[in-house]
């Protein structure tokens, strides 16, 4: 179904439910109201038979008639008869009625009649009369009608009820329709855009009617969905093309190392030297693509990763002996904050011990390699009471301003580092080893030169 469908079903059994709600119970409220009202004036007539007794018992004139077939009974202390204003009545008050009537002393009441489709009303009472009988027992009055006038605005109001919401429900699907189609304008014309064509070089973006609305929201993030999905695409046609010439560029240098061996090559030491130019391109290149490997296998981790907690200060303290025994003779200052030192507990992070101990370890030797034997610093210190945050200065040739974020891609590298032997993978490594451990990795200069690189991870609290 629809949503302008739904629209239409939602509003119109809400309206609907509505309307009947009130219709049933003004109609309730009437019926009341009119039971009420004819209960009163048939009590009031059974109180007026009480003026036609005399001082002996007697009844003297009879009641004047005003309403539909009135008739009025009065029965004596001694239960006969006394006064009825018509012989004949479709009414018969059996003794036991009667006695039912002089123990409760009023009784509302209504019975069916024949030739009547609404039953008649009825009010029996009881009084003491002109003088009162020795044995205290009262007399015994009742009054019945038919209210015709006040069932007939009775069976009125229903049928203009039943008309009435009949026509008004049939406008509110109606209205319901126009309103649901005005409310989806916005969304369709955003269909109709996507499915047009467009014919226009540049990239395709929806247009809102009103940026500041739901569907404006909407076509915004769609957008937005957009935008990421082409910066993917190049990315990764970016990708692609940087990997074929990395790949491709030892391939070539081996095959001509090899070729020139084979061809020129006579002695032993010119042999040995080619090959020995080749095992240096294939280390290469089995460093490239172990690089590439590791990138892939990031990429398809999920939430099976094996994590557990982890001492940060101990992964930091790994990290840096790795290092240390890797470049040998690099100066490397480790520093703990007060706020670390200051924890009651152990700082501890959860994650994977070897993918964060990889991440660690590729910016550190990045810092080093980019540093040309200058000193690194690493430092840990708290960033906020849930985070913590890794620190690692160096003292190298920089990042060349608005790179920052572009050196986080595959196989890409600084501006200003060609010189210096690398694929551009590691960075992008340890970025999304840490994103993978919902961290964040920032990349900034260093005053006085060198790159100031920001790890921060959230806390695990026991």
């Amino acid at each position: 179904m629809q949503i302008k469908h739904k629209l239409i079903l939602w509003f119109s059994t809400l309206v609907a439910s509505i309307l009947l709600i009130f219709s049933v119970y003004v109609y309730s409220t009437y019926a009341n109201f009119r039971q009420r009202s004819i209960e009163d004036r048939l009590a009031r007539k059974a109180r007026v038979t009480e003026q036609l007794l005399t001082l002996k018992g007697a009844v003297a004139g009879s009641v004047i008639t005003s309403m539909p077939e009135q008739v009025e009974f009065v029965y004596s202390p001694a239960d006969s008869l006394m006064y009825a204003s018509q012989p004949a009545n479709d009414f018969v008050a059996s003794a036991a009625f009667r006695q039912r009537v002089r123990r409760e002393r009023l009784i509302r009441f209504s019975y069916k009649s024949p030739g009547h489709t609404y039953p008649k009303d009825g009010v029996a009472l009881t009084y003491a009369g002109v003088s009162p009988a020795p044995d205290g027992r009262q007399y015994v009055a009742i009054a019945t009608a038919y209210d015709q006038d006040g069932y007939q605005r009775q069976k009125d109001l229903r049928d203009l009820f039943i008309g009435g919401n009949v026509v008004a429900i049939g406008l509110v699907i109606l209205l319901g329709y126009v309103f649901s189609r005005q409310a989806l304008k916005p969304l369709n014309n955003l269909i109709d855009q996507i499915n047009t064509p467009a014919a226009s070089p540049l990239p395709f973006r929806l247009q809102a009617d009103n940026p500041q609305d739901e569907v404006g929201v909407l076509a915004q993030a769609f957008n937005d969905l957009l935008t990421r999905q082409e910066r993917l695409v190049e990315n990764q046609r970016s990708f692609i093309a940087q990997a074929s010439h990395e790949l491709r560029t030892p391939l070539t240098t081996i095959k001509g190392w090899l070729e020139t061996s084979i061809l020129y090559d006579s002695d032993a030491d010119n042999i040995k030297r080619g090959m020995a130019k080749a095992v240096s391109e294939l280390d290469k290149l089995t460093a490239l693509a172990n690089g590439l490997l590791q990138l892939a296998r990031i990429d398809g981790v999920d939430a099976q990763l094996d994590r557990q907690p982890l001492e940060l200060v101990d992964m930091v303290l790994d990290a840096a002996d790795t290092l240390g025994k890797q470049r040998v003779g690099q100066a490397l200052s480790v520093q703990l904050s007060d706020g670390i030192l200051e924890q009651p507990m152990p700082v501890t992070v959860w994650g994977n011990a070897y993918l964060l101990k990889t991440a660690l370890l590729n910016l550190l030797d990045n810092a080093a390699k980019y540093s040309d034997g200058q000193p690194v610093t690493l430092l840990l210190e708290m960033d906020t009471e849930e985070r913590v945050r890794v620190r690692i200065e160096d003292r190298g040739i920089g990042l060349t301003p608005g790179e920052e974020d572009r050196v986080l891609l595959p196989l890409v590298r600084g501006s200003n580092v060609q010189a210096i032997d690398g694929f551009g993978i590691g960075l992008t490594l340890a970025h999304r080893i840490i994103s993978l451990h919902q961290g964040r990795l920032r990349l900034r200069p260093r005053p006085g030169g060198g790159t100031l690189t920001e790890v921060i991870l959230p806390l695990h609290r026991v």
